[in-house]
């Protein structure tokens, strides 16, 4: 038994030596494939009917997004598969070779060309990548790519804020009758990516629609939501912390003369973070300013308020006691506490 199964073991490794494929043979196949092959020409022998071609799209990861000047940066690829029939062979013919791999810049490819770059506009791989060829004709591509996009900013809910990004393409030079994209995931693949510091991805999307003019855009979306808790701990807390001591200004004794030295401490603090978050946020946002930019300007006017109280309060109190109040401040506490035609004196 034990000799038998040796027996057959040995036989299934020399049948498999016997059908490997050398290293002559992949070149003499890619001599044959590529001798009359003209890169230029897209697949397809009756120009009747357009080439499919299907894609995918994974994403790396998330490198930057710098929300003052709408750059978002990010590293992935598309996963694309076509037909073409110049590149199909017998594998019979070529001592059982049923694949090879041969550099991108030697074949026909869908010209990704993406329309919304940050910087100048570039197409999909490089002369790094290479395209896999089997037998059949079955062409895929791994055009891996950092990819440097324009995303306007939406800012007004800052740091609770999400945005939503897009990454969009033409197919350069072919109409939709000529050549089309069907994407075979309906969201972006993610089995690849690595986790932002900043960013969580909540949902993605991958379509095709064909714009006004015409020409069929390749688009993938993403809706990215910003993560809270730094923002909370070091920005929402201290600065409503803040606010809240300047309340307590007026418990201090006046004779011991620090009111007026606390309240401008505290609205310099203010000040401070203001300016901190200026430095966070973009120049223009669409469609209207942080609300936290708002509410802390409301915090600097009311703590300037606030000192301006304590300098009358100083002024008021350095004043002789014969002296009468101010009619203005006597007018005011009237309107303020008047009641049904009474006056409440408190």
């Amino acid at each position: 038994m034990e000799l038998f199964v040796m027996g057959l073991l040995y036989c299934s490794i020399l049948f498999g030596m016997v059908r490997a494929y050398t290293l002559t043979d992949e070149q003499n196949l890619r001599t044959s494939l590529l001798t009359g092959y003209d890169s230029e020409l897209r697949p397809g022998t009756d120009r009747a009917f357009r080439l499919d071609i299907n894609t995918s799209f994974y994403l790396f990861s998330i490198n930057e997004f710098d929300l003052n000047t709408g750059k978002l940066t990010l590293t992935g690829f598309f996963d694309t598969k076509w037909f073409d029939e110049r590149l199909s062979w017998n594998s019979a013919s070529h001592n059982q070779t049923n694949k090879t791999t041969i550099p991108q810049n030697r074949l026909w490819l869908p010209n990704f060309v993406n329309i919304n770059p940050f910087e100048e506009i570039k197409g999909l791989g490089n002369d790094l990548v290479r395209v896999r060829v089997s037998s059949s004709g079955i062409c895929e591509w791994y055009a891996l790519q950092a990819l440097e996009v324009i995303c306007d900013a939406d800012v007004s809910n800052f740091p609770f804020d999400t945005q939503y990004c897009t990454l969009k393409f033409f197919i350069w030079g072919y109409e939709p009758t000529e050549v089309k994209v069907n994407f075979m995931s309906a969201n972006v693949i993610l089995t690849l990516y690595q986790e932002n510091g900043v960013w969580d991805i909540v949902s993605s999307t991958t379509y095709t629609q064909v714009n006004f003019y015409g020409f069929e855009e390749i688009i993938v979306g993403f809706h990215l939501k910003r993560r809270t808790a730094y923002y909370v701990t070091s920005l929402i807390l201290p600065i409503t912390s803040f606010s809240l001591l300047m309340g307590f200004v007026f418990v201090l004794p006046p004779e011991s003369g620090e009111r007026l030295g606390f309240s401008t401490t505290v609205l310099l603090s203010i000040v401070l973070y203001l300016t901190l978050i200026e430095g966070m946020l973009p120049e223009a946002s669409e469609p209207n300013v942080s609300i936290i930019g708002h509410i802390l300007v409301s915090y600097v006017v009311s703590g300037a308020i606030i000192v301006v109280f304590v300098i009358l309060s100083f002024k008021i109190q350095s004043c002789s006691r014969r002296k009468p109040v101010p009619r203005f401040i006597v007018s005011f506490f009237k309107c303020c506490f008047e009641e049904k035609g009474k006056v409440q004196y408190l």
